[in-house]
């Protein structure tokens, strides 16, 4: 286990088994946060 953050987000929502993830202290920067949605794809819905 561990937390998603903005360097490994891509790579763990990639995998086919992951829905989602922990964000943890990523949530209280801004721009790690941004890189994490972006690497959900779900940044225009």
């Amino acid at each position: 286990g561990g937390s998603m953050n903005a360097k490994n987000a891509a790579e763990l929502l990639a995998m086919p088994d992951i829905d989602g993830g922990l964000i943890g202290g990523a949530s209280l920067k801004p721009a790690d946060f941004a890189t994490i949605i972006a690497a959900t794809g779900a940044e225009n819905e």
